[in-house]
């Protein structure tokens, strides 16, 4: 369905000469396909063009345009920088350090997330941008993350204490302090 715009409406409403008929021009107008967009294709690099990668360490290759690369390259594992690079492997590291944190608390706390319990309270943190400080919020049902990153209240308070806030901005928002 075609979103309009105040003025569209607006235009609608004075062009139609009536209730009846701007409510047929609106819903005719709302119903309108949607242009189709044509998304381009990702360019692979150039043949010599130097890039970084993660395994088990942070690689440095020349693209040749082989199996190998390409594979790195559609799996978002191809880096322009090796400063990317590194962010993005801290960042895997921080992510696992954390998740299993969440883990082991809410296990401690015998807690599991129950989508199907509307009074089960489910706490997840969330960078402020405006005030630019750690917060967290609590929802009954309507998921906004994955599962494992919800806890129990009181893990919530343990997991706080664990990480610095330097750490969960990092975590939450891959930008370094």
């Amino acid at each position: 369905m075609k979103e309009l715009t105040i003025e569209e409406i607006s235009e609608l409403f004075i062009t139609s000469g009536g209730s009846e008929a701007f409510m047929k021009k609106l819903n005719d107008r709302m119903n309108e396909p949607e242009p189709v967009v044509y998304y381009k294709e990702l360019e692979y690099p150039e043949v010599g063009t130097q890039y970084w990668y993660i395994d088990t360490f942070i690689g440095v290759r020349t693209w040749d345009d082989n199996f190998t690369d390409i594979t790195r390259f559609n799996s978002g594992n191809y880096y322009a920088t090796n400063k990317e690079a590194n962010s993005e492997f801290e960042w895997r590291a921080l992510n696992t350090q954390i998740l299993n944190s969440i883990t082991l608390l809410n296990k401690k706390d015998n807690w599991v997330v129950d989508w199907t319990d509307g009074n089960q309270r489910k706490w997840y943190f969330v960078w402020d941008e405006t005030d630019n400080e750690l917060t967290f919020n609590c929802i009954f049902c309507g998921r906004t993350q994955e599962n494992n990153k919800y806890l129990c209240g009181s893990a919530r308070n343990k997991l706080r204490e664990l990480y610095t806030d330097k750490q969960f901005k990092f975590w939450i928002t891959k930008e370094k302090v």
